[in-house]
């Protein structure tokens, strides 16, 4: 007989020719009492691995000879060729009873992961209700306005600058692609594209929103004007946002800068040969439409003079503050449509305003809907900014609701010429005045830090965004 050790403890042999098939027993098996069944169970399992438990516990106080004798004893734990000789025998209880086992431990996770689900909706529901955020709004036939490649931009978009806080942008495009957006306004210098991506793959996966049916928009960060940068550029933003083409892709700024710096003018450069390298985007199937950002009427007219592909955006600041009225009819006047970034101006002197808050008030809205419903009568694209549920939700009514000349006249009072823009190369408002005489200062005292480190905007937050000068 082989030698066991005094703690073994033996089962029936696995293996044996007389092993029963699993199938014919676990069909054979009663249903599952009321216990079972609330844990998720089919049908009563234990039943396969009781009479193992049982010899387990009979034999468990022998040791040695009288445990093997016990063994030897019983025809059931005999070799295969009968002559009584003790093997090793399978402590599980053979195959079966394992599969018995595993079968009732699938199926009571099962269970529970189906009640986790279930709490989970439940919360959300809750959260919902208290929120009073529905399921899903659409609006009927939302307004857009036409590029000159004949596609459509809607009025209303999602602005995800700002959005850097771990997971914010991911849950704000999520949300707002549940409730009704269909244009999300994006940029490599917001460092957030990664986590917007994410969102967009999750909502044409789970049938939330097709790809054909949200606009995306990107943006060309200030350091990359020469031809190879914006096709890199490009590519990059392709892969960080999961998309195989932009809707639309703006030069950021009216600036040249040398790669891996700030405010560093590059004379290898240019705009002109900058647009060049863009219409190839839309020649190569990249992007669809291209257009500008900050662009003043003067920068506008040198663009137009050797532009094959004119522009077919200019996303400036525009709110009740700072409404930009003579840019914005030149740029409606030759085809470009306006876009509004930062169109409540941060909520800075517009939101609290008199002739806005009393507006409001007697039309059943909010501040941040009348501003809004400001621009888009101009046939401004407008892109608040918000990671509030709520805000999301209540800057998409915007279209049940018309504001006539008196309305329009009171919300005129508020323009002082203010700028929120506080980059210190922005020419935008009074602010750009004072920017004429700062940049160059700012630039100077930036020179001697560039001639040691360099940046890269698209890769802020992640490794490779900070490098020694005379790295590759």
């Amino acid at each position: 007989a082989s030698v066991l050790s005094q703690t073994s403890v033996m089962s029936a042999p696995a293996g044996s020719d007389d092993e029963p098939d699993p199938e014919t027993v676990f069909a054979a098996l009663p249903p599952p009492d009321a216990f079972q069944k609330d844990a998720g169970w089919s049908r009563d399992w234990s039943r396969v691995w009781a009479p193992h438990e049982e010899k387990l516990a009979a034999t468990r106080h022998l040791q040695g000879e009288a445990l093997m004798d016990a063994f030897r004893s019983r025809p059931d734990h005999v070799s295969p060729n009968g002559t009584g000789r003790v093997i090793f025998f399978d402590v599980t209880g053979g195959p079966v009873v394992r599969l018995a086992k595993e079968r009732a431990r699938c199926e009571q996770i099962a269970c529970e992961t189906k009640a986790a689900r279930v709490a989970r909706d439940i919360a959300e529901q809750e959260r919902k209700r208290r929120e009073d955020v529905p399921d899903v709004v659409r609006v009927a036939n939302m307004p857009t306005a036409v590029l000159q490649n004949g596609d459509t931009v809607p009025l209303l978009g999602l602005g995800t600058w700002k959005s850097t806080e771990p997971g914010e942008a991911r849950r704000s495009v999520e949300h707002a692609l549940k409730v009704g957006y269909t244009h999300i306004d994006c940029a490599a210098a917001y460092a957030n594209e990664t986590e917007v991506g994410v969102a967009l793959a999750e909502a044409f996966q789970t049938g939330t929103i097709t790809r054909k049916g949200v606009f995306v928009t990107s943006k060309l960060w200030n350091d990359r004007r020469r031809p190879e940068d914006v096709r890199a550029a490009c590519l990059q933003s392709l892969s960080d946002l999961k998309l195989d083409k932009l809707d639309l892709y703006l030069i950021h700024w009216p600036v040249v800068w040398k790669r891996g710096t700030l405010m560093q003018g590059d004379d290898r450069a240019s705009l002109r040969e900058c647009w060049r390298a863009m219409e190839e985007l839309v020649t190569d199937g990249l992007v669809s439409a291209i257009g500008v950002s900050n662009f003043s009427q003067a920068e506008l007219k040198q663009l137009l003079e050797t532009a094959i592909i004119p522009p077919a955006v200019n996303q400036i600041e525009v709110h009740p503050r700072l409404p930009q009225t003579t840019l914005v009819n030149f740029c409606q006047a030759n085809g470009i449509v306006v876009t509004a970034y930062s169109p409540l101006a941060r909520g800075t002197g517009v939101l609290d305003h008199p002739g806005v808050t009393v507006l409001a008030a007697s039309k059943g809205k909010t501040p941040a809907q009348i501003a809004l419903r400001w621009n888009v009568e101009r046939g401004v694209v407008v892109i608040p900014k918000s990671v509030t549920p709520t805000r999301i939700q209540s800057n998409l009514d915007l279209f049940g609701f018309e504001l006539d000349e008196s309305d329009i006249e009171k919300i005129r009072s508020l323009n002082d010429g203010h700028s929120t823009s506080t980059s210190p190369w922005s020419l935008s408002g009074r602010t750009g005045n004072r920017n004429k005489w700062l940049a160059p200062l700012i630039s100077a005292a930036l020179w001697p830090v560039f001639q040691v480190v360099k940046i890269d905007v698209q890769k802020m937050g992640r490794r490779g965004f900070l490098k020694w000068a005379w790295m590759k």
